[in-house]
């Protein structure tokens, strides 16, 4: 196991987890989509001679199901997720575009934008808790 990959497994597995107990309906949504994805992206390994069409395919999936949580979740993250989803796949498409790229950049790169995408789930999370942490008492003779 790489390191790179070993570090997005720890990260998937710590932003699922943390998804599925604070967050809301979006955030537990996303979590399992985006272990369905890992798991899709561990049955269909990276090939060096092919471009990857069937992760290329789930990835393009998960671009849609984040640019609908964008548009109609209203949640700030998402944005992020989607934009940073995008960036992975105009990674595979440069890839499949010029397959002499090497390797090791095309799966780092792909490793990076997936932890971006980790890391916006993670922010939402922790913002979604700290909005929903109930306001400091405010004093009965103050005026807002």
């Amino acid at each position: 196991m790489s390191p790179i990959y070993a570090v997005s497994l720890v990260l998937l597995i710590v932003s699922a987890a943390l998804a599925m107990w604070r967050g809301g309906r979006w955030e537990r949504a996303t979590a399992a989509v985006l272990i369905l994805v890992w798991i899709g992206s561990t049955l269909f390994p990276f090939d060096s001679l092919n471009p990857p069409w069937v992760i290329i395919g789930i990835d393009g999936a998960t671009l849609l199901f984040l640019l609908y949580l964008a548009l109609y979740s209203k949640r700030q993250w998402t944005i992020w997720a989607t934009a940073f989803q995008f960036l992975l796949m105009a990674n595979h498409l440069a890839f499949v575009r010029f397959h002499e790229l090497e390797q090791w950049a095309y799966v780092t790169a792909y490793y990076v934008w997936g932890d971006a995408v980790l890391l916006s789930l993670v922010a939402g999370v922790i913002w979604a808790a700290r909005d929903a942490s109930p306001a400091p008492p405010q004093d009965a003779g103050s005026a807002d």
